[in-house]
């Protein structure tokens, strides 16, 4: 009796995974974000309430390296808007976009060649402020004319408005010197 049963669990069982349909997956969220106040121990200077925004921000910004990096300075500078703000390391620029190209142009015209490697890139809308971020992270290596090749690592948060690049924040990484083998 008890092999009967057991045969015939075994049998429905095999029949009802075969007349099944697959069921659509459900997505998991953690649902401790939304019922918990957190009380941070500082103010941020933005709300941590954004959302994502829209790429093609990104891919414009990705398009300005692109060309500064194929030494196209009229093309690196086409999407910044007609006054600037750029911040670098102990480099601080509030101007015009043309002025911040010539800086830039002499910069590159040293350079025999420069290449970027991105880990990422994210888009962010913040509706309280209405204002688009672009965020990039990336290795820039360069090679000047005299054959010196060198690198670093790169964190910029690109402010867009109304279609145009209107401050650049640059921060960077120096890497460890290599070891040298005795």
């Amino acid at each position: 009796m008890k092999q009967s049963l057991f045969m015939a669990g075994v049998c429905t069982c095999f029949l009802l995974g075969c007349n099944s349909e697959p069921k659509p997956e459900t997505v998991k969220t953690d649902s401790s974000a939304t019922q918990e106040t957190i009380v941070y121990p500082f103010i941020p200077k933005y709300s941590l309430k954004w959302e994502p925004g829209d790429e093609k921000h990104a891919l414009m910004v990705l398009n300005c390296l692109k060309h500064y990096v194929d030494g196209d300075m009229k093309e690196t500078f086409a999407d910044f808007a007609d006054t600037v703000e750029f911040f670098g390391d102990k480099f601080h620029f509030s101007g015009s976009r043309d002025s911040l190209a010539k800086i830039f142009g002499a910069e590159r015209a040293d350079l025999s060649s420069v290449s970027k490697v991105f880990d990422s890139w994210i888009t962010t809308f913040y509706p309280e402020k209405n204002d688009t971020w672009v965020t990039l992270w990336y290795t820039e290596t360069w090679t000047d004319k005299k054959g010196k090749t060198d690198s670093l690592y790169y964190t910029d948060d690109v402010l867009i408005k109304n279609g145009k690049i209107v401050e650049y924040d640059e921060k960077q990484r120096q890497f460890p010197a290599p070891v040298v083998k005795k």
